[in-house]
């Protein structure tokens, strides 16, 4: 009871009465970013029921940088760990070609090639990832606080650690120029040089036996690199996003695409291929 005879508000019902009044919906929503549940009722409220806008407006209402800011150091820690580790083993001590005989070298070179470029690619993207979100979140947190201090540790670290982990791969995969061969037959039946059938014959069998090659190795290699990446950083990689929070999924390797790209030339070699000698030998 106030002294003038006047009943003093609640405070959760000053809460309610500061909330009535705000019409901006991202400040309504950082006032109520401890309850998911009242998030998502002010959610429909707003008649947002896209996922892809939930989450964006669920990530902008957070009120810190960090959602665990007391695990976040070790776990940095884990991941960069886990990225050096990816880095020394992920596409050497394949046992493909083992029962290859005096071609065991080629079958495995050709094995960690596809490996090799994988696993490159996936700790380029994840080092660079992190060293974007932390400098981000670093911008966010409050100047003077201890979650700014080790951001800016981490984001630190993650800019050597982009240096550190560098290394040379080929700009396009030497497997790929497989890809060229049917292209080859179209234009040497263009130019007229498969009218010979002896020639046609010999094209369409070396592309076929290219193509298979290719799949294989890259079949092969993506599932070293699919396996080397799991193994190293699933754990880590997904105990640092949940520290961070708010960051969405992190990023995943490109071995569904290879996967993809080796059952395409298995299905180009006995399809494309046999299909444009037989028309340079038709016409």
């Amino acid at each position: 009871m106030a002294a003038d005879g006047a009943v003093t508000a609640e405070p959760g019902q000053a809460q309610e009465e500061l909330r009535e009044e705000i019409d901006n919906p991202i400040e309504r929503l950082k006032l109520l970013s401890e309850s998911d549940a009242e998030i998502a009722k002010y959610l429909d409220a707003l008649e947002v029921t896209s996922p892809r806008e939930r989450e964006m407006l669920h990530e902008i209402s957070r009120t810190r940088p960090l959602a665990q800011p007391d695990r976040f150091p070790q776990a940095h820690r884990n991941m960069v760990e886990a990225l050096e580790s990816l880095a020394r083993h992920g596409w050497h001590g394949t046992r493909a070609g083992a029962h290859a005989g005096p071609f065991r070298w080629f079958v495995r070179w050709g094995v960690a090639l596809v490996a090799r470029y994988l696993v490159v690619s996936q700790i380029r993207t994840l080092s660079t990832r992190l060293r974007n979100l932390y400098d981000l979140r670093e911008i966010q947190a409050v100047p003077g606080t201890q979650e700014r201090r080790e951001l800016r540790r981490a984001r630190m670290d993650a800019e050597r650690m982009v240096d550190a982990l560098k290394t040379k791969e080929l700009a396009l995969p030497a497997f790929l120029f497989a890809l060229a061969l049917p292209v080859v037959a179209a234009l040497g039946r263009a130019t007229g040089w498969l009218s010979s059938t002896t020639v046609a014959t010999a094209v369409g069998v070396v592309g076929m036996l290219i193509a298979l090659l290719a799949s294989w190795f890259i079949l092969r290699g993506a599932a070293l690199a699919s396996r080397r990446i799991r193994l190293a950083t699933n754990g880590p990689v997904n105990t640092l996003w949940d520290t961070i929070g708010w960051c969405g999924k992190p990023p995943k390797d490109e071995t569904r695409t290879f996967v993809l790209i080796s059952v395409g030339l298995t299905l180009g070699c006995w399809i494309i291929v046999p299909i444009l000698v037989g028309i340079a030998l038709a016409t």
